[in-house]
């Protein structure tokens, strides 16, 4: 849920689809393709003013889709063959960075358009994204040894 509660973010069961809903009106607002795999997604946020919402899965990719401006998301080529049906109709994400794959990650929106991941084996990563599609990252750490618990 974005944080005025005017939107709600939902995963299809695949983990495929990301749809984006009014809570108002009930009312799919926008279907978003997070990949054509199967995945487990853990995490989806909004970024504060709804204009972009990001999500993590299993497969070590972090997606970030332009839900205010949809123009901005990427779309398949083949869309204008307009037979091939929903597949390549879809909206795949404006930007995307990857993160240890299978290991679970939170993700959520930080300062100057930046997208933050915590992961369990203890690793942060921090990306900024621009609306053109580009994401760099400015910041990685590891805050946790994994296994290291001999010094308790």
């Amino acid at each position: 849920v974005n944080q005025q509660g005017t939107k709600l973010a939902s995963a299809s069961r695949k983990g495929t689809l990301i749809r984006i809903w009014d809570t108002q009106t009930k009312k799919m607002l926008h279907e978003l393709r997070r990949g054509s795999a199967p995945a487990t997604l853990y995490c989806i946020s909004f970024s504060h003013d709804s204009s972009y919402l990001c999500a993590s899965s299993d497969k070590g990719t972090i997606h970030i889709f332009a839900i205010k401006d949809t123009s901005l998301n990427k779309r398949s080529t083949l869309r204008k063959v307009g037979f091939l049906g929903q597949y390549v109709e879809s909206q795949w994400g404006l930007a995307n960075f990857t993160v240890p794959p299978e290991c679970a990650c939170i993700c959520a929106f930080g300062p100057n358009s930046s997208v933050i991941a915590i992961c369990v084996d203890g690793t942060f990563h921090k990306y900024v994204f621009t609306p053109d599609g580009n994401c760099n990252r400015e910041a990685y750490d590891v805050f946790l040894d994994v296994g290291d618990d001999t010094h308790f």
